[in-house]
């Protein structure tokens, strides 16, 4: 048989099965679905961390550099979130895919969790990427359905590819975040928030006030208007 023809067996396979997958809040049961036509399907808030300016630092740093930030990049990042049972996917050469499975409770772990890594790569950990000038990075934020299936045969839940629309909008949500309004989040994050991840507290003029921790930005998405909602806030990692 060549080469051609076990193709052609092998996606018309894929073609007629029935796509199966389970349903969890555990990345972990992956080991259990097989490659090719299966997957796991949960309910999460996801992160979409994006190193913004990959091209300029290509030129200006070179491919072992950038390759030594991205691997900094996924350290700092994974020892933030896995504590509160969030993983990460290397999603592409520039992005991390950062996933905190559940329903209402992650909306608010997913934001802590952004909040925790800009104030880890910004304040805690900054020194060893000052040798990276110039270093861009943001984060957008949405909730919604995720499908993961295998690309390889292997029981490594690296490997798996992630499919949804939520996605793709926290991917259209980064695109409008730069230092410093790092973090972006969607209409739906925002208005599920509880009052400790909306607002803080300040003195102005010596009074006490209460102010937005949040800023509104309208954009475009799927060619409909819709809002976002930016933040220069941090939070300390040993915050709750």
């Amino acid at each position: 048989m060549s080469w051609k023809e076990s193709l052609n067996q092998k996606l018309a396979l894929y073609a007629d099965a029935e796509f199966d997958y389970i349903e969890t809040k555990d990345v972990n049961d992956a080991t259990k679905i097989d490659y090719g036509c299966s997957g796991i399907y949960m309910e999460a808030t996801v992160i979409y961390f994006e190193i913004k300016n990959l091209a300029y630092l290509l030129k200006e740093c070179g491919r072992r550099k950038v390759a030594q930030a991205y691997t900094m990049f996924h350290e700092v990042i994974e020892a933030v979130v896995k504590p509160d049972g969030a993983f990460l996917n290397c999603y592409a050469p520039n992005a991390f895919l950062i996933v905190y499975p559940g329903r209402d409770e992650s909306l608010s772990q997913g934001v802590k969790g952004a909040l925790k890594i800009v104030q880890a790569l910004s304040d805690d950990f900054k020194q060893p990427f000052a040798s990276i000038p110039g270093l861009e990075f943001s984060m957008g934020l949405d909730h919604g359905h995720i499908m993961g299936s295998k690309n390889v045969s292997d029981n490594g839940t690296d490997h798996l590819t992630w499919f949804g629309s939520c996605i793709l909008k926290a991917i259209r949500i980064s695109k409008e975040c730069t230092r410093p309004y790092y973090i972006g989040i969607s209409g739906a994050i925002y208005h599920s928030l509880g009052e400790d991840l909306r607002v803080m507290h300040r003195r102005i003029l010596g009074i006490k006030k209460n102010v937005d921790m949040w800023t509104k930005v309208t954009y475009q998405y799927e060619n409909v208007k819709k809002h976002l909602y930016q933040t220069n806030h941090k939070i300390s990692l040993d915050e709750a």
